[in-house]
């Protein structure tokens, strides 16, 4: 007697983390990975993490792939950008100088990746200062940014609704034929 093995197909997406150094986004994977607070260090290069989370009783697989913002690690970005299916684009709600910067890691996305969900990702929003909701809502219309999240990797805030949020956006995505993740079969 033969038994049949049910296999299941997870879809597995591509998210790239941008922005400036020292905005938070090794502290966001981290925390969104482990759910633990974590003391900032500097990535060299690039770091990656995996996740599977559920998105509407669907098994999804993230694949994030966190880049240092410093300059000398700037040339290796478009490459790693290649084949992206979604980014977070993450500045320092503290830091408005991390928020001028926007513009260019936009640019290198757009020009490597192609037009793919976008996420803006205020951190540190457990701290004052910032640019204003109005510059915040025109930055997103002109670069057609799907939301805007501020998230504390310190208290937590928002920092798993980004993910979820991105998730579902890459199944609708995929759902429509717009864009064709890896898969996983177990």
């Amino acid at each position: 007697m033969s038994t049949q093995v049910l296999k299941v197909k997870t879809p597995i997406f591509k998210l790239i983390v941008a922005g400036e150094g020292g905005v938070g986004k090794t502290s966001i994977i981290h925390r969104y990975v482990t759910g633990c607070i974590t003391t900032p260090i500097m990535t060299v290069g690039s770091e990656f993490a995996y996740q599977e989370l559920e998105v509407n009783f669907q098994k999804v697989g993230l694949s994030i792939w966190d880049f240092g913002g410093e300059e000398r690690f700037r040339d290796l970005m478009p490459i790693f950008c290649l084949g992206a299916h979604g980014a977070l684009l993450v500045f320092d709600l503290s830091r408005y100088s991390t928020f001028l910067q926007l513009g260019f890691w936009m640019e290198i996305i757009r020009e490597s990746a192609g037009v793919i969900p976008v996420i803006l990702v205020g951190a540190k929003s457990d701290l004052p200062g910032g640019p204003s909701e109005d510059d915040i809502h025109d930055f997103c219309q002109r670069h057609g940014i799907i939301a805007f999240f501020p998230v504390s990797a310190n208290t937590g805030e928002n920092i798993d609704q980004i993910f979820s949020y991105m998730a579902s956006r890459l199944i609708k995505a995929t759902d429509e034929g717009r864009i064709m993740p890896a898969y996983s079969v177990r």
